[in-house]
């Protein structure tokens, strides 16, 4: 037999003022049903001891102990629930857990004790009696105020996750906190005060697991429903599924149709009821959150957050602790801003644009669909990718979220692991929003078009991440970026617009670019010192090696005991990249001067910068291949190989300099020959073979095309040598004033250009053609047949030239 039970420990749960809002009100009657009925998940308990008769407010302080099976709350006095009646109504639900049925278990054995209490001798004053201090655990309370936030009463919530037939989706915005979520409804939708007897008892389970099949499968949307989802919809009980954010739900849930409720996110007036019901001994616990700033962003708290800072017996270290957490980062340090980033004209804009879209938002001036987004970063390693990304982030004041395929594989074993970290980041990105998911290394994921042994794992990983972007497409406040060293290597269908709608290119900075990526590195030093000749002397590092050169050059300034200064770069570039003799140095002068002469004889080409590098030579010129005719791209070649061409002439034979590296003359020119004769349609067939790069791979496997291409590389190096033979003076003026000075820029190049006469016209195929120096034999290739030759026969031995 159950009887009413008197509560002699259990503090009483505060009773709402009519004053309180109604939300408010709701919130209180949820902690006193978790606390009344031993919902040992959610409260946990403080034992103390005290002198009979005493206050509680002179309570010693006490030692915490879980409520998990030895110290629970005695049930609500006006409330007569026997444990069968319990079991019963529990019944009705699809996780009735062990751990409850303890709870009544262990409840009614109190009960009993208080049926004998009369017959128990007297305590006297001085004799200490037990003392139960009851209060939510953090991640509790925070279900308990944004659900209470969210429905507003209890009416609210019953119409609105107990319609039969109803399907329902609460949003979290925290993946954190939705199994705490998914408890609370389970155990609030029992028959006792705030569920009536009668309502339907609705299924409360996470999205994730309402659909059964992986991403991108085939499978009908009925069909890849849970069990318990189907038995839910036979029986029209209503189901509730719980998620970070639309984006993260199944694709299979979508024919249901589900009414969407986001949870209101926790603002200033909920944290304070948080810290009422944390400090209930406290004299006005929720004033203490005036530590925090006013524009804090509390809806960014965590339940890691607030367990960090409910940790401290009083409610003032507890509100400094979350202003810590909620503190932005020191800008102090974080150096100069986008505006000072080394990037190109064409890579800046669509950044810049973003930023601005972004701030105009924020504000209110424009509508989320309006924003540009979906940006994919693809550049050689060492090229700010990253660095791009986190500028975004700060310029336009908002999160940034780094994340890769290595990162989400490391918080699991299994492939559901991986698909679990990759949505809480992207939900992590909504609950921060406005912020930015970046994800480096995109082009690991794999194509799906690319058949291998790994071929099911790409497509699951890829089709996942495609749920994820096409999920938070419409999803205001989460942009989503993306880094890559090879992009054609990334899927098609993450390519496409609607998930990156632009591609920018990033590349290693160029001469114009070199002083602005030296300041950038070098600050808050350097500001106003001229950097023109270190910069052209260190053109062809990425912006990786540009760090790499400050770090050394503040080390010699540090030994020095002074601040950094321009001939510390110098002296640490000259380590990095020592003089090259001066038989090489004239050769590489007369290779880099040969472009240059080609160039704008052929009016192709128009040089901007000769420099001599301390292991190498590069020439940078604006290309002017504007229609893209048989014609122009005829000059291009022979671009490329003027600097062979000009060895030739100048040393009687060429060296290697010309080839080796996937960025060389040699294999510049052999990809353009390639696309001529097969992707372009502008040699000898019309048939399209496939993308340049990849018919250059598996050139040797087709000897009439290697013989038609390197006809094409024979026909340019001969126009080039031409033209170098009929104007060797200006050739070997420009090398020799290269090999003086080094660097070759402004005036004094525009100067020797002007001795560049324009090249005469070209005679007809099958004319005459002047007699030039030609290579020596080498034995086993020149006098066999062009497409016998084995291309990979030698290699470079300085960087070659990267012609903008």
């Amino acid at each position: 037999m159950t009887q009413p039970s008197t509560s002699i420990s259990t503090p009483p749960a505060a009773t709402p003022v009519t004053d309180s809002p109604d939300w408010a009100i709701l919130a209180a009657k949820l902690r006193h049903c978790l606390i009344s009925r031993a919902a040992s998940w959610a409260v946990i308990a403080y034992t103390a001891s005290e002198p009979a008769g005493e206050g509680d407010a002179d309570a010693p302080a006490a030692t915490p102990a879980e409520t998990g099976g030895e110290e629970k709350a005695e049930a609500d006095a006006g409330r007569d629930t026997t444990l069968a009646d319990t079991a019963l109504s529990s019944s009705h639900s699809d996780t009735w857990d062990l751990n409850d049925l303890l709870d009544q278990i262990e409840a009614e054995a109190d009960r009993a004790m208080t049926e004998i209490a009369d017959v128990l001798p007297p305590v006297t004053e001085k004799a200490t009696a037990p003392r139960k201090i009851y209060r939510l655990r953090p991640e509790a309370a925070l279900a308990v105020v944004r659900v209470a936030k969210t429905f507003g009463s209890a009416e609210a919530m019953v119409r609105a996750l107990g319609a039969p037939g109803a399907v329902t989706l609460i949003t979290t915005a925290d993946p954190a906190l939705d199994e705490h979520v998914i408890r609370l409804i389970e155990h609030l939708a029992q028959p006792h005060t705030l569920w009536p007897r009668g309502a339907a008892i609705p299924v409360v389970l996470t999205a994730e697991k309402a659909g059964s099949t992986k991403p991108g499968a085939s499978e009908p949307a009925v069909a890849a429903l849970s069990g318990s989802l189907r038995l839910a919809l036979d029986t029209r009980r209503p189901a509730v599924f719980v998620a970070p954010a639309v984006g993260t739900a199944p694709k299979a849930l979508k024919p249901l149709n589900p009414e969407v409720i986001a949870l209101a996110p926790l603002d200033r007036e909920m944290l304070a009821q948080i810290l009422v019901d944390a400090y209930p001994e406290a004299d006005g616990p929720g004033t203490a959150l005036t530590a925090l700033p006013a524009d804090a962003p509390v809806a960014r708290l965590t339940p890691g957050d607030l367990l960090l800072a409910l940790r401290w017996p009083d409610p003032d270290r507890a509100a400094a602790t979350l202003a810590a957490a909620l503190a932005p980062e020191e800008a102090a340090e974080a150096g100069p801003g986008l505006a000072a980033f080394p990037l190109p004209e064409d890579v800046r804009v669509p950044l810049e644009q973003l930023v601005e879209d972004l701030r105009a938002w924020k504000a209110g001036e424009i509508p989320w669909r309006d924003v540009s987004r979906g940006l994919l970063l693809a550049g050689p390693p060492g090229t700010g990718k990253t660095e791009t990304a986190r500028q975004v982030a700060r310029e336009a004041g908002i999160g940034m979220i780094a994340a890769s395929l290595a990162t989400w594989q490391a918080r699991g074993e299994r492939s559901s692991d991986l698909l679990r970290a990759m949505k809480a980041d992207f939900a992590q990105a909504a609950s921060e929003g406005p912020c930015i998911i970046f994800i480096d290394e995109i082009d690991v994921f794999g194509d799906r078009n690319r058949r291998d042994h790994n071929a099911s794992w790409t497509e699951y990983v890829v089709g996942s991440l495609l749920e994820c972007l096409d999920g938070y497409a419409a999803q205001e406040g989460v942009v989503a970026m993306a880094a890559t060293n090879h992009v054609e290597r990334v899927d098609p269908a993450l390519r496409r617009p609607g998930r990156f709608d632009r591609i920018l290119h990033l590349r290693h900075p160029t001469v114009e670019l070199m002083p602005q990526a030296l300041r950038w590195q070098a600050w808050p030093d350097l500001r106003d010192a001229d950097l023109t000749a270190v910069a052209a002397q260190a053109v062809g590092m990425s912006g990786a090696d540009v760090a790499g050169l400050v770090r050394a050059a503040r080390a010699k300034a540090r030994r020095a005991r002074r601040p950094l200064s321009v001939e510390d770069l110098s002296a640490a570039l000259a380590e990095i990249r020592p003089r090259m003799p001066e038989a090489v140095r004239w050769q590489v002068a007369v290779h880099e001067a040969g472009h240059a002469l080609v160039g704008a004889a052929t009016g192709v080409a128009t040089p901007r910068v000769l420099a001599l590098q301390g292991d190498g030579g590069v020439t940078h010129a604006e290309r002017r291949v504007v229609h893209q005719r048989r014609c122009e791209l005829d000059a291009a070649l022979a671009l490329d190989m003027a600097g062979r061409a000009a060895e030739r002439i100048v040393f009687g034979e060429a060296s290697a300099g010309a080839g080796g590296a996937s960025d060389s003359d040699l294999a510049r020119a052999t990809t353009m020959a390639v696309a001529l004769e097969a992707a372009w349609g502008l040699g000898d067939r019309l048939s399209w073979l496939g993308d340049p790069e990849t018919i250059v791979a598996r050139l040797r496997l087709d000897p009439p095309l290697a013989a038609r291409v390197e006809d094409h590389l024979r026909h340019a190096e001969e126009r080039a040598l031409q033209i170098l033979q009929v104007q060797r003076p200006v050739l070997e003026a420009i090398a020799t004033a290269l090999r003086d000075r080094g660097l070759l820029q402004g005036a004094a190049l525009e100067e020797l250009m002007t001795q560049v006469r324009p090249e005469a016209a070209q005679p007809t195929q099958g004319e005459g053609t002047k007699e030039f120096p030609k290579e020596p034999a080498r034995p086993g290739r020149e006098d066999e047949p062009a497409d016998n030759r084995d291309a990979d026969w030698s290699a470079p031995y300085w960087p070659l030239d990267r012609a903008a």
